[in-house]
């Protein structure tokens, strides 16, 4: 599934280069994650709890990739994936951390985040089996008399 949001998270980086440099460079990461964002709530509104599940398990799925390019952004030894002129490519964490003044906690940031993946894949399930679970809950008496007035 990594594979597919390689294409969107190039495209980010087209789609959002309109808005200028700093957004162009963080575009892609912020299409990468949208993407599963906007699905998620469109399932939600749909109320097909599956598919928002699935949106937002594979949300924090991304979270891991996003982590392990964070982590690079000092030694930039991962292999680029580019639109355009790879002679003018630049690896956006480095830039993005550059930028920031962040740099030298590029390992350390990437391990946050990618910790919340990880905590989100676990809640995403969890939440999901919970609601396939069969209520165990008694009916109350509210429920055996739903015309009653109490």
């Amino acid at each position: 599934i990594d594979y597919v949001f390689v294409p969107i998270h190039e495209g980010g980086h087209l789609l959002f280069s309109y808005f200028g440099h700093t957004l162009m460079v963080a575009g892609g990461t912020l299409l990468q994650l949208g993407v599963p964002v906007m699905l998620a709530v469109y399932f939600a509104f749909q109320r097909q709890a599956t598919g928002a599940a699935f949106s937002a398990f594979f949300l924090f799925e991304n979270f891991l990739n996003v982590a392990t390019y964070m982590a690079d952004s000092r030694r930039m030894e991962l292999q680029y994936v580019t639109v355009g002129d790879p002679d003018f490519a630049e690896h956006d964490w480095a830039a993005m951390f550059t930028q920031m003044g962040v740099l030298q906690y590029d390992t350390k940031i990437a391990s946050v985040v990618r910790a919340i993946g990880w905590l989100g894949m676990i809640a995403v399930v969890i939440w999901l089996w919970q609601r396939t679970q069969p209520s165990t809950q008694a009916p109350g008496p509210q429920a055996l008399r739903p015309y009653s007035r109490i």
